[in-house]
C-alpha cells in the first residue's frame, strides 16, 4: 500500500499556524453484515449540473450523507477543488435537510510542541496540498453556519499525536488513517443521537465532508479499518448514502481509479458542461463534476482562529 497515495484520497487537514496495529475490536467493528448489492456494470445518468444530480440521490430516505472527495493538490491547484464547489453548489440542497455537517479537519495550534509539529509538517508534505485549501474550509463551515446547519471539526489532543508518531519520531499514516476515522465516526454518532427527535419522526440529515476512503461502504480489505462506511451504515439501519464527489481532471490519469469498475463509463462520458451521477448501488454513488472549460481562479477567506 502506497501511504501518500492513501493520505491524499484519506485527509483534510486545517493548519493555522487521526495503537500499534488495528485491534480485534476495530476489526469487529467493520464486520456489520450485509450492504446493498454493488451494481454490474454501475449505471451512468447525465445532469446539466450537479445540484440536479444531488438531488436525485438526496431524495433518498438517510440519516447520514457521507460525501467523499479526491483531494486537489498542488499540481493541480489551477482546476477548482471539489470543496469548493461543494460549498458553492451542493452546499444549499444539502443545509435544507441537515441538523449538523462533520469537516474532516481539525486545527493545529501549536500545544503539543515537536510531536504537533512534526506530524503536521509530514501531513503537509505528503498530501500536497495548495494554501487554498485552509481557506476553502474555513468558507465551507462559515457558509453551512450561515445556513442553519451546525458545523463541526474534529479534535486532536497531545497523546493523540503521540499515539500516530513512531519511536523514531515519525508520522505512521496507518495510526493516523485508523485515529480519522475514529474520529469521524464518533463525531458522527454523536450528532446522530442528538438530531433524532423524541417520536423518531422528522430525523434530519447529519452530513459529512472529508476523502473518498473514509466513507466507503465498500473498502477493499486492506482499507477496512480506514472507513466507518459499514458501521454507520448498520447503525442507521441502512439509512446511509456514500457520495463521492470527483473533478474529472485529478482522476483521468489516477491509475488506481481505473481499475474501479465504473471507470470505463466515466472516462467515455465525461465531458465539459455536463456532471455524471454513477450509481454503484442503493446506497453508493459517484457525482463527477464537469470537465473544466477555462478554470477558475482559488477561493480567498479570511483564516481561521485557533479554537
Amino acid at each position: 500500500m502506497k501511504v501518500a497515495n492513501k493520505a491524499r484520497h484519506g485527509l483534510i487537514f486545517l493548519l493555522v499556524v487521526g495503537m500499534s496495529s488495528p485491534s480485534m475490536a476495530a476489526a469487529r467493528a467493520t464486520q456489520v453484515g450485509p450492504r446493498p448489492t454493488l451494481e454490474q456494470p454501475p449505471t451512468v445518468e447525465h445532469f446539466a449540473t450537479t445540484a440536479e444530480a444531488l438531488k436525485q440521490v438526496l431524495a433518498i430516505p438517510a440519516r447520514v450523507v457521507a460525501f467523499g472527495e479526491y483531494h486537489q493538490t498542488t499540481q493541480t491547484a489551477e482546476i477548482r477543488s471539489s470543496l469548493a464547489r461543494f460549498t458553492a453548489e451542493l452546499l444549499p440542497q444539502v443545509a435544507k435537510l441537515s441538523t449538523d455537517l462533520v469537516v474532516e479537519t481539525w486545527v493545529a495550534d501549536g500545544r503539543c510542541g515537536k510531536q504537533e509539529d512534526k506530524v503536521v509538517a509530514e501531513v503537509q508534505t505528503t498530501t500536497e496540498r495548495p494554501p487554498e485549501t485552509e481557506s476553502e474550509i474555513v468558507t465551507l463551515l462559515k457558509r453551512a453556519q450561515a445556513a442553519g446547519v451546525a458545523p463541526h471539526i474534529l479534535k486532536m489532543s497531545c497523546k493523540d499525536y503521540a499515539s500516530v508518531t513512531t519511536k523514531d519520531g515519525d508520522t505512521d499514516f496507518i495510526k493516523m488513517l485508523t485515529l480519522t476515522r475514529q474520529r469521524l465516526q464518533g463525531e458522527v454518532s454523536r450528532y446522530l443521537s442528538a438530531s433524532l427527535p423524541a417520536d423518531g419522526k422528522g430525523a434530519r440529515i447529519v452530513a459529512v465532508y472529508g476523502g473518498a476512503l473514509h466513507n466507503d461502504l465498500y473498502p477493499a480489505p486492506s482499507h477496512r479499518f480506514f472507513t466507518f462506511g459499514p458501521t454507520l451504515f448498520a447503525k442507521t439501519k441502512g439509512q446511509y448514502l456514500e457520495v463521492d464527489l470527483f473533478v474529472p481532471e485529478y482522476i483521468l490519469t489516477d491509475k488506481r481509479m481505473a481499475t474501479e469498475p465504473w471507470f470505463a463509463s466515466f472516462k467515455v462520458g465525461v465531458k465539459a458542461g455536463d456532471a455524471m451521477l454513477i450509481r454503484r448501488s442503493e446506497r453508493s454513488y459517484i457525482i463527477v463534476f464537469p470537465l473544466t472549460a477555462h478554470p477558475a481562479p482559488p477561493s480567498s477567506s479570511a483564516p481561521l482562529a485557533p479554537q
